[in-house]
């Protein structure tokens, strides 16, 4: 969706209210190796001379590579250079051809992709099936035990319900017919798969380049080529370009893929930089340093509209939830979650300044567009009478409760966290119950951080709808994301499998508010906001492809010169 300047400032401040991020580090703060100014293989292609495109964003990217991408940040970066099969309409959200058409048969269980011809990566070796399926194969492997990959979620095993040759995957098969066609088989369908597919996290890369990688301040950065189109910046193109930059951040910098089968982009040239603090993004785009910065707090909204600045706001696509850690032996206990639940007042939450105007208190982990909301779930209203009761049910001793939060850093599903990690932990502090702060610093990796510390009992947390499907939402917490809180029904398990094959829609939905109204009762985690982010453009900018997915080409950014 592309919204002028003319248009938004007609509607006011009424039209405005999306997974957490990685976060970065406080703004003069050094970066982590490889997440400074970025650079990376293959020539084709030359930046026009223009001014490099200027976009601040409130984290830093954790990785290049779309097999370990589970953060905001890393996926907006990684959305501009690698291309998925499908793609995603940018009206309506749905999966559209991509790099290829798309066609089911066999009642769902093969899927067929034809590539558009003449395809390249950036260094000219062939897009075609047989690179294709390679890149399915790989995300199908298995992670070896032991290995970064193997401690965080994976995309593949999400969508497709588990990895090759595990017990209660999908996946049966990919092969190339032909040097253009795909045929994926399934052991049973998968209503959501075209979908999840047009998620940035499937995006193709030349498999020569995997491994290939590039040297950032003496570390190596794996770097895969793809056929976006922009590319990343080699070594000395990243150092001319960023050497007009004349404000600190830690910068990804993008150039023009001069191999990609479309029109060159209007912006030669982007660099993305990491600003974490809110009043440092609008700093720099009052300066004119910036051209755009995503995630906008309330305080400066108004200020920015009145001026004429364009403010674009999405729809909402995300939660912002507590995180339960039901292996720890308080808020293991029922009691103990239904009390937490009770004491937080989530509608004084999503009303506050925290968030922008829209904002709802959340019922459940689906946000409301997707259509699984259950009426009759239980509803856990503020009540601390009742709270405390049930701490006294459980017996509840009174000891701190560990409770982790990211600092330094924002994301479109929580923009201040520190501010809502207070306003929550007093709320339970009213009811009696103790916690102990566990502030994790913009530079470390948050998921993994809440991974890591095994003696956790609550975590905040963002979930962003890479696709629109309520499977990308109720899947992580019984699949894919299960040791976040360590949730295990197998009922909802058995409701989520067979939600994912059921034909009619209908009965679908009813499967999905089953799970929702288990996940009420069993609070793996509590809702609390379906925020609204926003993001600000600078006077170079006519219009930005705002998208509730956070699907936002770079290509399609339309500037007022070159």
């Amino acid at each position: 969706m592309q919204v002028s300047r003319r248009l938004l400032l007609s509607t006011g401040l009424a039209g405005l209210g999306a997974g957490l991020a990685g976060c970065s580090a406080p703004d003069e703060a050094p970066t982590s190796p490889g997440m400074t100014t970025t650079a990376a293989s293959s020539s084709a292609g030359t930046p026009p001379a223009s001014r490099t495109l200027v976009v601040g964003v409130p984290g830093r990217p954790l990785t290049r590579d779309p097999l370990h991408a589970w953060d905001v940040e890393s996926q907006r970066v990684i959305r501009q250079v690698l291309e998925p099969l499908l793609a995603v309409d940018p009206d309506t959200g749905s999966p559209v051809p991509g790099l290829a058409d798309h066609a089911e048969s066999g009642n769902g269980l093969v899927h067929t992709f034809t590539l558009r011809e003449g395809l390249e990566f950036s260094d000219g070796s062939a897009c075609d099936a047989a690179a294709v399926v390679a890149n399915i194969r790989r995300w199908a492997q298995t992670p070896q035990p032991g290995t970064p990959a193997a401690a965080l979620p994976s995309p593949f095993a999400a969508a497709f319900g588990g990895h090759a040759g595990q017990t209660g995957t999908a996946f049966a098969s990919a092969e190339a017919s032909d040097s253009r066609t795909v045929v994926l088989r399934l052991r049973r369908r998968l209503r959501h798969l075209p979908a999840a597919l047009s998620s940035p996290a499937f995006g193709i890369a030349a498999p020569g380049s995997w491994t290939r990688t590039q040297q950032e301040d003496g570390v190596a950065v794996v770097t895969p080529l793809g056929t976006g189109p922009y590319r990343w910046a080699q070594p000395e193109e990243a150092a001319e370009l960023a050497a007009a930059l004349t404000s600190p951040g830690a910068t990804t910098m993008l150039v023009v893929n001069g191999r990609h089968r479309g029109p060159a982009p209007e912006a030669g040239a982007v660099a993305v930089r990491a600003w974490g603090r809110a009043a440092t993004r609008l700093r720099e785009l009052r300066r004119d340093r910036a051209d755009v910065i995503d995630v906008v707090s309330p305080a400066q909204l108004r200020p920015l509209v009145e001026s004429g600045t364009q403010v674009l706001p999405r729809d909402p696509l995300s939660v912002l939830y507590l995180g339960m850690n039901l292996g720890h032996p308080v808020v293991g206990r029922q009691y103990v979650r239904e009390a937490i639940a009770h004491a937080v007042d989530r509608g004084r939450l999503a009303a506050s300044d925290v968030f922008l105007q829209g904002t709802s208190a959340a019922e459940d982990l689906v946000p409301p567009a997707l259509g699984a909301r259950n009426e009759d779930a239980r509803r856990h209203e503020p009540n601390r009478d009742r709270a405390r009761q049930l701490l006294d049910l459980a017996g509840y001793d009174g000891r701190p409760l560990e409770f982790l939060y990211p600092v330094d850093c924002a994301s479109p599903a929580l923009p201040e966290p520190e501010r809502v990690y207070a306003m929550v932990a007093a709320e339970l502090g009213e009811v009696g119950i103790a916690v102990a702060p566990v502030p994790v610093p913009g530079d470390e990796d948050y998921l993994a951080a809440v991974l890591a510390r095994p003696t956790r009992a609550l975590h905040l947390m963002g979930r962003h709808g890479v696709y629109r499907d309520p499977h990308a939402f109720l899947e992580p917490f019984v699949g894919s994301w299960q040791t976040e809180t360590g949730y295990d029904n197998p009922r909802v398990r058995q409701n989520l499998r067979a939600a994912a094959a059921e034909p009619d829609d209908d009965r679908r939905g009813e499967l999905f508010r089953a799970v929702v109204a288990a996940m009420a009762i069993d609070l793996p985690a509590l809702p609390l906001a379906y925020p609204i982010s926003a993001l600000a453009t600078g006077r170079r900018v006519i219009s930005y492809p705002t998208s509730p997915q956070l699907d936002e080409p770079f290509a399609h950014i339309h500037l007022t010169d070159r």
